[in-house]
């Protein structure tokens, strides 16, 4: 009886590795000229996952790329909180001192200071999600509305439609 050929464990790690990744078992066979059969048997008995290491990686990558749009969102939130901060600073001086600016200009200026901070903080809400308390619990009711809908239609209950605005 003839004695099979035995797949090096550093080999066998290494073919692990790839079909994890997504390679199939057929390419890996090919690549590096180990029986099909061989390779199939070992990856049944070891319980070998195709592509696990592929979704972990993108996992990895989406939870990475949300921590990032996060504190890029807190960075913004805190950069408009400093800006209001200073506008609200410089008015409550003026307020405490009993005084208006002398220079029609510097009025002026404060006013579209003010009014740009106002426009640059809407742009900022729609380019990083920014919401108000009032704004998030309205998007979760528009998406449980929307839940609720997809179930009844999936269900054969049939189609509901869900209006924004509240029954009088």
């Amino acid at each position: 009886m003839a004695k099979y050929k035995k797949i090096p464990t550093q080999l066998k790690t290494e073919i692990k590795k790839a079909y994890e990744a997504g390679v199939d078992l057929v390419d890996l066979s090919i690549k590096y000229t180990v029986n099909y059969g061989t390779l199939r048997n070992i990856a049944s008995k070891e319980e070998w996952q195709k592509g696990k290491s592929k979704a972990i990686l993108q996992q990895a990558i989406i939870e990475d790329d949300i921590s990032k749009r996060v504190e890029l969102r807190d960075e913004i939130i805190g950069y408009y909180q400093n800006l209001h901060k200073s506008n609200l600073s410089y008015l409550m001086e003026l307020e405490r001192k009993g005084e208006r600016p002398l220079v029609k200009s510097k009025e002026e200026a404060l006013k579209n200071r003010i009014m740009a901070t106002s426009e640059l903080f809407k742009l900022g809400k729609e380019l990083f999600s920014i919401l108000t308390p009032l704004e998030q619990v309205e998007l979760d009711l528009k998406r449980v509305k929307y839940e609720v809908g997809k179930r009844a239609i999936k269900d054969g209950v049939g189609v509901m439609f869900l209006s924004d605005k509240e029954d009088g």
